[in-house]
Protein backbone atom coordinates (compact mmCIF):
# COMPACT_ATOMS: atom_id res chain seq x y z
CA UNK A 1 0.00 0.00 0.00
CA UNK A 2 1.45 3.29 -1.00
CA UNK A 3 1.63 6.22 1.80
CA UNK A 4 -1.13 8.98 0.52
CA UNK A 5 -3.28 5.20 1.03
CA UNK A 6 -2.04 4.88 4.34
CA UNK A 7 -2.75 8.25 4.98
CA UNK A 8 -6.61 8.70 3.56
CA UNK A 9 -7.22 5.57 5.61
CA UNK A 10 -5.85 7.03 8.75
CA UNK A 11 -7.85 10.35 8.18
CA UNK A 12 -11.21 8.24 7.17
CA UNK A 13 -10.24 6.07 10.46
CA UNK A 14 -10.03 9.01 12.55
CA UNK A 15 -13.22 11.05 11.25
CA UNK A 16 -15.43 7.64 11.62
CA UNK A 17 -13.92 7.36 14.95
CA UNK A 18 -14.26 11.24 16.21
CA UNK A 19 -17.80 11.21 14.96
CA UNK A 20 -19.00 7.78 17.08
CA UNK A 21 -17.17 9.84 20.12
CA UNK A 22 -19.07 12.59 19.72
CA UNK A 23 -21.96 11.31 18.91
CA UNK A 24 -21.70 9.20 22.23
CA UNK A 25 -20.64 12.09 23.93
CA UNK A 26 -22.54 15.12 22.66
CA UNK A 27 -25.95 14.18 22.20
CA UNK A 28 -28.60 13.06 23.99
CA UNK A 29 -29.36 9.97 21.93
CA UNK A 30 -25.55 8.94 22.53
CA UNK A 31 -26.04 9.41 26.25
CA UNK A 32 -28.86 6.84 26.45
CA UNK A 33 -27.05 4.57 24.53
CA UNK A 34 -24.13 4.70 26.82
CA UNK A 35 -26.47 3.71 29.63
CA UNK A 36 -27.56 1.09 27.57
CA UNK A 37 -24.36 -0.34 26.81
CA UNK A 38 -22.45 0.47 30.34
CA UNK A 39 -24.12 -2.77 31.86
CA UNK A 40 -23.18 -4.88 28.70
CA UNK A 41 -19.81 -3.95 29.30
CA UNK A 42 -19.54 -4.85 32.79
CA UNK A 43 -21.23 -8.11 31.91
CA UNK A 44 -18.40 -9.06 29.09
CA UNK A 45 -15.74 -7.28 31.35
CA UNK A 46 -16.70 -10.15 34.07
CA UNK A 47 -16.66 -13.15 31.51
CA UNK A 48 -13.78 -11.83 30.53
CA UNK A 49 -12.17 -12.19 33.70
CA UNK A 50 -13.54 -15.47 34.44
CA UNK A 51 -12.62 -17.15 31.00
CA UNK A 52 -9.04 -15.45 31.85
CA UNK A 53 -9.43 -17.14 35.08
CA UNK A 54 -10.14 -20.46 33.49
CA UNK A 55 -6.76 -20.35 31.19
CA UNK A 56 -5.15 -20.00 33.87
CA UNK A 57 -6.18 -23.26 35.56
CA UNK A 58 -6.16 -24.69 32.02
CA UNK A 59 -2.23 -23.83 32.22
CA UNK A 60 -1.20 -24.72 35.36
CA UNK A 61 -2.74 -28.34 34.81
CA UNK A 62 -0.52 -28.42 31.49
CA UNK A 63 2.46 -27.72 33.43
CA UNK A 64 1.36 -30.31 36.13
CA UNK A 65 1.12 -32.19 33.73
CA UNK A 66 4.45 -31.73 32.00
CA UNK A 67 6.03 -31.83 35.24
CA UNK A 68 4.32 -35.76 35.83
CA UNK A 69 5.41 -36.40 32.05
CA UNK A 70 9.17 -35.44 33.10
CA UNK A 71 9.53 -36.70 35.96
CA UNK A 72 8.17 -40.52 34.56
CA UNK A 73 10.78 -39.87 31.93
CA UNK A 74 13.46 -38.99 34.42
CA UNK A 75 12.15 -41.92 36.80
CA UNK A 76 12.13 -44.41 33.82
CA UNK A 77 15.65 -42.90 32.66
CA UNK A 78 17.26 -43.75 36.23
CA UNK A 79 16.02 -47.37 36.55
CA UNK A 80 17.25 -48.07 32.45
CA UNK A 81 20.70 -46.94 34.23
CA UNK A 82 20.42 -48.97 37.15
CA UNK A 83 19.71 -52.11 35.81
CA UNK A 84 21.71 -52.39 33.54
CA UNK A 85 25.29 -53.60 34.68
CA UNK A 86 28.42 -53.56 32.75
CA UNK A 87 31.12 -56.34 33.67
CA UNK A 88 33.96 -53.56 33.48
Amino acid sequence: MNESRVIAAGAIIGAVAGAAVSYLFFTDRGHQLRNRLEPAVDDLRREFGKFQGTIEKLGAMANDGIRAVNEFNAARAQSSFSGTRTSH
